[in-house]
């Protein structure tokens, strides 16, 4: 049986102290497509991408996407600032089977 990659991602604002905050709240909520199974679960803490910093969240979502594992035991974030707002972009992979 195959597997494929899929991705869990929240959003927040603030430093990056607060993206470890929202990151230990995140981990205690249940998936809203699956009950049964919490947000990053099996991610033990989540990490800053890079000192880049994005100007748009398709940027963002892209680099995460290429560096991202589902191997990993952590989540990443890239931060991104478009000008008008400084958002986190927190992205984890998962494998899952087909």
């Amino acid at each position: 049986m195959a597997s494929r990659i899929h991705y869990q991602m929240n959003i927040c604002g603030g430093d990056f102290t607060h993206v470890r905050e929202c990151f230990r709240d995140w981990k205690s909520q249940p998936l809203v497509y699956r009950w049964n199974q919490r947000m990053f679960e099996g991610k033990q803490e989540v990490r800053p991408l890079s000192g880049r910093v994005f100007n748009n969240g398709e940027g963002a979502h892209r680099a995460l996407e290429r560096v991202c594992g589902p191997g990993d035991p952590y989540a990443l974030a890239a931060e991104i600032c478009d000008g008008e707002r400084d958002l986190w972009l927190v992205m984890a992979a998962f494998e899952e089977e087909a």
